[in-house]
């Protein structure tokens, strides 16, 4: 996957993403309508250990759990992804593209959505006391 360049970023470049051999330009959202997804993806994150943590042997349950992780979690990451990729024709991608295809272009709008993670990362990580060794 080729990183992004510094002037790509800055100046609002499109990521490109490829779905059934056609590429296609996904446009960086403003900061107002991504604070709006990023909080959809947060509503989806926080309600995923609930589902891959299932203790019980209950079938409705265990049924639930897994319908969850193999058909609801998935299509609501692809809901995500277009609400993000509003530029796209939905119908078209779905009618050729595969779920290897969509997880990369996931990946691609998760970097490109979250720019500040990386810097937050390294400030808590130079915040953080030193780790003394035990003597």
């Amino acid at each position: 996957m080729t990183e992004r360049t510094e002037e790509q970023k800055i100046f609002h470049e499109p990521i490109k993403v490829v779905f059934g051999g056609k590429e296609f330009e996904i446009e960086p959202l403003v900061i107002k309508e991504s604070r709006i997804w990023r909080a959809k993806v947060w509503e989806v994150m926080v309600e995923l250990p609930k589902t891959t943590k299932v203790s019980s042997t209950e079938p409705d349950k265990f049924e639930a759990a897994l319908n969850s992780m193999l058909v609801s979690t998935p299509d609501t990451v692809i809901n995500l992804f277009f609400a993000y990729a509003k530029n796209l024709n939905r119908e078209e991608i779905e009618g050729i593209a595969t779920e290897t295809e969509m997880a990369i272009a996931w990946q691609k709008v998760a970097e490109l959505a979250f720019p500040l993670l990386p810097g937050l990362v390294k400030t808590i990580a130079m915040a953080a006391p030193p780790k003394t060794k035990p003597q």
